[in-house]
C-alpha cells in the first residue's frame, strides 16, 4: 500500500529511481546533489536495490558510464548540480538519443546556492526538461521520466530539476506510491536500440539511424523532439489517474486563473511562493492568476499561444539570466506570441538569482505591476526585483 514518509528532497529523488528499478547508477558527488547517491548507495548496501553502481572519478565520467549502460539495454541513472553539470555538456550532447534520466539539483554560477542557470545552459543539447515545485513533485517527476525518456516514439534523454537547498535538504511529507503499482505502470525496459553482437557494426549503427554528417540528422532529431510534448502530456494524464496525483497537463499548471485577466508565470519553489500570494490576492478581488511552467524543453509553445488568447499581461519571473539577453523563459514566451495578431503585454523580472530569498511581497510586487499593465501603461523592461 502506499504510504507517507517525512523526506528530503534528495530521498525523494532517490526513492523515484529505486522504485523504477534502476540498473545501474553513477555519480560524481557534489553539493548540494551528493546526498542523492548516498541514498541510492545504502539502499543497494541494504538489499533494498539491486543495481550496478560505479564509482567514477568526475561527473563526465559519470554520465560517459551511464550513456554505455544505456546504450547496452539498461535503465540508468546520475546526478549533479552547477559546475557538475557543466563537465558533463559534452557527452550529454552526443548521447541524445539514448533514454537516460538525470535529476539536477539547481546550483547558481555565482555561489553554491540554488538558482536555474546550471541547467539552463543546457537547453540546447536535445534533453527534456522538467522543473519540480516540492518533493513529492520530485518523486513522481523521477518515475514519469523514465515513462517519457523510453517512450518507443521517442528514446530522449530527460531530466529533472529541484531548487538545491530549498528542496534537497527540507523535509516535507511524501507519498510513496507501492512498487508492485509502479512495476505495473512502468514495465521492465526494451532497448531495441541495443547492439546485436551478430551485425556488423556499420549495418547495427544504419539499422538504429545513427549515420550522421548531414543536416536531416538535425531535422528529424528537431522533429522528434518537438513530438515530445505530446508524449509528455499522455504520460503525465496516464500518471494521474493512476496515481492521483497531478500537474496541470504536465507541461504547464494554472491556479486560480478562473476570471483573471493577468497571469504570472513561475518555475520550481517560486510557485509555490506565488501560489500563496495569488490566492490572497484573488481574495481581495485582483484578477490576477498563477501558471507554473513545469516542462521547459521543448518549450511548450501551442499552451503559451493559448495562455495569449485568455490574458491581457504576462509577467515571466525568470530565476535565471541570459547574460545581456534578458531571461530565457521571458524570451520563449515572447517569441511563442511574437506572430499573433494580438498579443498580450509580455513582462520580464529577474529574481531569486544565486539563492537570493523570494518573499511573497516581491511576488506581489510583480503580480500588481502585471495586473496594472492591463489597463495602464507600464514599463515593459526586464526588472531585477531584490538583491543587493
Amino acid at each position: 500500500m502506499p504510504h507517507t514518509e517525512l523526506m528530503v528532497g534528495n530521498k525523494a529523488v532517490a526513492y523515484g529511481a529505486k522504485l523504477a528499478r534502476v540498473q545501474v547508477i553513477s555519480a560524481y558527488p557534489i553539493t548540494p546533489q551528493t546526498t542523492i547517491v548516498q541514498y541510492l548507495a545504502e539502499f543497494i548496501a541494504n538489499g533494498e536495490m539491486k543495481a550496478k553502481f560505479i564509482e567514477v572519478e568526475s561527473e563526465l565520467s559519470a554520465m560517459v558510464a551511464v550513456q554505455g549502460a544505456s546504450f547496452a539495454g539498461a535503465r540508468v541513472f546520475t546526478a549533479t548540480s552547477g559546475p557538475g553539470l557543466f563537465f558533463m555538456h559534452h557527452p550529454m550532447m552526443e548521447g541524445a538519443d539514448l533514454p537516460v534520466v538525470m535529476s539536477v539539483v539547481h546550483r547558481s554560477n555565482k555561489s553554491m546556492q540554488p538558482d536555474h542557470t546550471d541547467l539552463m545552459a543546457q537547453r540546447d543539447n536535445g534533453w527534456i526538461q522538467l522543473y519540480c515545485e516540492d518533493n513529492q513533485e520530485a518523486l513522481d517527476t523521477a518515475l514519469m521520466s523514465y515513462k517519457i525518456a523510453e517512450d518507443p516514439r521517442l528514446s530522449t534523454p530527460t531530466v529533472f530539476g529541484i531548487d538545491g537547498y530549498i528542496l534537497s535538504y527540507t523535509a516535507e511529507p511524501v507519498e510513496i506510491p507501492d512498487q508492485s503499482a509502479v512495476d505495473e505502470w512502468l514495465p521492465p525496459l526494451k532497448a531495441p536500440w541495443a547492439p546485436d553482437i551478430h551485425l556488423p557494426v556499420q549495418e547495427w549503427k544504419k539499422r538504429q539511424g545513427r549515420m550522421y554528417g548531414n543536416q536531416k540528422a538535425w531535422i528529424d532529431h528537431d522533429a522528434k523532439f518537438r513530438s515530445s510534448l505530446g508524449v509528455i502530456k499522455e504520460v503525465h494524464d496516464d500518471f494521474k489517474k493512476t496515481f492521483g496525483r497531478g500537474y496541470g497537463n504536465g507541461l504547464i499548471d494554472e491556479h486560480n486563473c478562473d476570471g483573471a485577466e493577468a497571469v504570472i508565470i513561475a518555475m520550481g519553489t517560486i510557485a509555490s511562493t506565488a501560489r500563496v500570494v495569488i490566492d490572497d490576492l484573488r481574495a481581495e478581488g485582483k484578477k490576477v492568476g498563477l501558471v507554473k511552467l513545469k516542462c521547459y524543453r521543448p518549450f511548450p509553445i501551442d499552451d503559451i499561444k493559448a495562455l495569449a488568447k485568455k490574458y491581457h499581461a504576462i509577467g515571466v519571473i525568470d530565476r535565471n539570466v541570459s547574460l545581456g539577453g534578458g531571461g530565457n523563459v521571458l524570451n520563449e514566451t515572447r517569441s511563442a506570441i511574437y506572430d499573433m495578431a494580438e498579443r498580450p503585454k509580455v513582462l520580464g523580472f529577474h529574481t531569486g538569482m544565486a539563492g537570493d530569498e523570494v518573499t511573497t511581497g516581491m511576488i506581489k510586487r510583480i503580480a500588481e505591476k502585471t495586473l496594472r499593465a492591463v489597463t495602464e501603461p507600464v514599463s515593459t523592461a526586464v526588472e531585477w526585483v531584490g538583491g543587493a
